[in-house]
């Protein structure tokens, strides 16, 4: 019996995916999920964890999902994808900056865990 759940996210872009999860410390990969009794699946991202579980990441469309045995991972999967996503945020925010000429003049992070940033352009 495969334990795999699919979690649907906002993210769209799976190479922007892949570098947010290099941010966080993961080493990415391509292949299959590993989860409950050596049952697997195919992912375009792969992230392998200290549990022997994986999570994946696939491309469904518009959508990047997830796809994981989260019975055994043992992660906190809110705080996971809270980060995940504040730093596919980040990347895309700072590569949207460039691309109009913007330049990162401070950053800094809040006690809360937010980022502020503080942009600049000259004319």
């Amino acid at each position: 019996m495969s334990h795999f759940t699919t979690v649907a996210t906002r993210l769209r872009n799976l190479e922007t995916v892949k570098r947010a999860l290099e941010d966080m410390g993961y080493q990415v990969h391509t292949g299959d999920v590993h989860g409950y009794l050596g049952n697997q699946t195919h992912a375009d991202l792969v992230v392998h964890t200290d549990s022997g579980y994986d999570i994946g990441f696939r491309k469904n469309g518009e959508e990047v999902v997830a796809i994981a045995d989260f019975w055994g991972l043992h992660i906190d999967r809110e705080a996971f994808f809270k980060q995940l996503a504040q730093r596919y945020a980040y990347i895309t925010v700072m590569e949207q900056a460039q691309m109009h000429g913007w330049a990162m003049a401070t950053e800094e992070v809040q006690q809360d865990g937010s980022i502020r940033l503080v942009m600049q352009r000259w004319g």
